[in-house]
């Protein structure tokens, strides 16, 4: 999820830190402003990383609640003593077609690297509680994400209400022109002169 920043472009609240016509405070209050809208970028960033390990995960897990629900057909068509011949799943759409055997035996990893022979029906069990555990770890995946989601949505927004305030502060800015006090003007003194007799006059 990319933020969304409005209508407005991006501002770039640092201008305000190097302006002089700006006071203290103002460049205080500009700096603050600036690291919090870079803290809010960086937590987005975050949560979106976290929403695309969490979907990552989630697809993983469905792809493997599939495969099981292909074997447990598998195995019931073992059962099946009505077909003479049944068809094995061996992944990427291929299938192995072999004669229905007499009283069929089962490895099942039982966990820890452990294999057991199984009746058709205990490895049918099994298969079904592994896909039980993994719909509840699904699920919790799929609540964890969508928090996340909200936390993003959250947070770009309030990243983009407070970039356009930030905007709308530098929009209200006085310019330089504004803020230029005048140049007072010097009076220039009179010069004394002198009159025909001598004596010291100044000029109109």
């Amino acid at each position: 999820m990319g933020i969304s920043y409005g209508d407005n472009p991006p501002i770039n609240p640092w201008r305000r830190l190097h302006d002089p016509w700006a006071c203290r405070s103002e460049r205080g209050r500009a700096m603050s402003d600036a690291a919090e809208l870079q803290r809010l970028a960086r937590l987005v960033e975050m949560y979106r990383q976290q929403l695309t390990a969490l979907g990552e995960q989630i697809e993983r897990l469905s792809q493997a609640s599939v495969e099981h629900q292909e074997v447990i057909q598998a195995l019931k068509s073992l059962d099946d003593e009505s077909l003479p011949r049944i068809m094995i799943p061996l992944g990427s759409g291929t299938q192995l077609l072999v004669d229905q055997p007499n009283n069929p035996g089962v490895v099942v990893d039982i966990g820890s690297g452990i294999q057991a022979e199984k009746k058709v029906s205990e490895a049918i069990e099994i298969l079904k509680k592994r896909i039980a555990d993994i719909e509840e770890l699904i699920s919790t995946l799929q609540s964890e994400f969508n928090d996340t989601e909200l936390k993003v949505k959250d947070l770009a927004a309030k990243f983009t209400n407070d970039a356009e305030e930030l905007q709308a502060e530098e929009n209200e800015q006085p310019s330089k022109e504004e803020t230029e006090e005048p140049t007072s003007s010097k009076t220039t003194p009179k010069r004394r002169r002198r009159n025909v007799s001598g004596e010291l006059t100044l000029d109109d």
